[in-house]
């Protein structure tokens, strides 16, 4: 099987070697064929790293619908479709349910906040909920867990972090000296 595949791309570097020529014209130089060969040598490289990427992918949905089905939340029907279960369903409800409402009342105010948190990996969910929160405060994200922005903290954010658990896991800072944080204070 080595021997083969090895036959078989050192024939696709041949065949293209002669497209670059062919594609020159006839009296270019050296270097015109060289491009138009890497060029080729490029494009079969990442077509081949597209469909190795979409092999991973498949495997990973494969994967994914297995434990699915093993934990009983989809069914495989006819023609190789899935549909959810009730316990599927159930699971839905719960996931959906789990996390408040995304959407607070915006009010405005003249000095910058400063939204830090150290929310642990096992807790994702809940970090990318706090994350999608602040943006739609309309809060800048500085680094992933660090955003700034002039609008006040609702009270219900605050009761919403502590029912989820993680009010221990984030800093909320009012500033009223911007620092280094000038371009903040002036927008």
């Amino acid at each position: 099987m080595k021997a083969l595949e090895f036959l078989r791309d050192q024939t696709m570097v041949q065949a293209d070697f002669f497209s670059a020529v062919l594609t020159a014209g006839y009296g270019a130089s050296s270097g015109k064929v060289g491009h138009e060969y890497e060029k080729r040598q490029r494009t079969r490289e990442f077509r081949k790293a597209g469909e190795e990427n979409l092999r991973i992918k498949k495997k990973r949905l494969t994967a994914f619908i297995s434990k699915m089905k093993h934990s009983g939340l989809v069914q495989e029907t006819q023609n190789n479709k899935f549909s959810i279960t009730n316990k599927g369903k159930k699971k839905l409800d719960q996931l959906k349910n789990a996390l408040p409402a995304r959407h607070y009342q915006i009010v405005d105010q003249d000095n910058p906040i400063i939204v830090s948190f150290d929310i642990p990996e096992r807790l994702r969910r809940k970090r990318n909920w706090l994350r999608e929160v602040l943006r739609n405060l309309g809060f800048e994200m500085i680094h992933q867990s660090v955003w700034v922005g002039k609008v006040k903290i609702p009270k219900s954010l605050i009761t919403d972090l502590d029912n989820l658990n993680i009010l221990e896991h984030v800093e909320i800072f009012k500033i009223s000296k911007t620092g280094t944080l000038r371009r903040i204070g002036k927008s």
